[in-house]
């Protein structure tokens, strides 16, 4: 029986403990083996967000349905916790520059939750918790913030792993759901 390439990939990152490329190319190991269980994000290190538990349905207005997630990242900055997941490759390297969002590839889909305080288990309402998004090759004034929604934080490792789900719901009748699980990126710049 020949699996789907995608899924053999998958199941090589996993049994390899190595992270992947949108290609399926591993980039090299991550913390713990299982990206699952990585930590920090370095630069070098790229998680397939597919592989570990992101996923994101809905559509994002004239960026259009949401295309499969490929980063998962999440900073600490100005007493927030922000979550970025991209439809392009996003390092911590690139996240830690000032303006990031300006250099991810255009036609690219970056959403964000922003959420007070430090990360913890827990759920906080849209708003006044946020979740929008941002095309990439973009200044972050073009971002779209959602009108209604919730953010639920299943796990909070601090300078380690999040995970949860989050709902928003947006002007012009667009909504945007997910669960996801994402690695800690030391000094990231918000959008």
């Amino acid at each position: 029986m020949r699996l789907p390439s995608a899924l053999l990939a998958a199941t090589w990152i996993l049994a390899a403990g190595c992270s992947s490329s949108p290609t399926g190319t591993a980039t090299g190991p991550t913390v713990g083996g299982d990206p699952r269980d990585a930590g920090a994000s370095d630069a070098t290190t790229a998680i397939d967000a597919s592989a570990i538990g992101t996923k994101l349905s809905g559509a994002l207005g004239a960026l259009g349905a949401v295309k499969p997630t490929v980063s998962s990242l999440w900073i600490s900055t100005l007493g927030e916790t922000l979550v970025y997941f991209s439809s392009a490759q996003l390092t911590c390297d690139q996240v830690k520059k000032l303006r990031w969002l300006g250099t991810v590839p255009a036609g690219a889909q970056v959403v964000e939750l922003v959420r007070a305080g430090a990360p913890m288990v827990g759920t906080t309402a849209v708003p006044p918790a946020t979740v929008s998004y941002a095309e990439g090759g973009k200044a972050s004034s073009s971002e779209i913030s959602a009108t209604g929604g919730s953010i639920t934080f299943t796990k909070a490792e601090a300078n380690g792993v999040i995970e949860g789900t989050f709902t928003a719901s947006f002007d012009g009748g667009d909504t945007l759901e997910g669960t996801f699980h994402a690695a800690f990126c030391a000094g990231g710049q918000d959008f």
